[in-house]
């Protein structure tokens, strides 16, 4: 299960390129555009990188699951997180963002996790065989 590990590790490391790429290599006061996007996809890979770990100390507090299946579902889970991250993040870059749309995503994304996450229950027989 150390593969998640290196994988978030890849992420951190990939960021800080992002980060020092546009730093270093990109005036944004002649290209904003370049500097926006890069931007934006260091704040996906920053944001999918550390709800890795936090959902993960919270899932060993509330979840009673073996280790490697709390591994996965955090790494599920930072994916999804990551999206909002980057969904509000767009909308806030083009003026659309409203307290209303705000809570349609949240409640949005609350509602695909939990339906993600839950237990599926094994359908049982109504009707006894006859």
């Amino acid at each position: 299960m150390y593969l998640y590990h290196i994988a978030s590790l890849t992420k951190f490391v990939l960021g800080v390129g992002i980060m020092l790429i546009t730093y270093t290599s990109v005036n944004v006061y002649e290209d904003p555009v370049v500097g926006i996007w890069l931007g934006i996809l260091w704040l996906f890979i920053a944001a999918r990188w550390a709800s890795f770990y936090l959902f993960l100390v919270l899932q060993k507090f509330f979840r009673e699951l073996p280790q490697d299946r709390l591994i996965k579902d955090s790494y599920k889970l930072s994916l999804l997180f990551g999206i909002y991250v980057l969904i509000n993040a767009l909308f806030l870059l083009l003026w659309y963002r409203s307290k209303f749309l705000w809570i349609i995503l949240l409640v949005g994304f609350i509602i695909l996790q939990v339906t993600l996450f839950s237990e599926q229950k094994k359908p049982t027989n109504e009707f006894p065989n006859i």
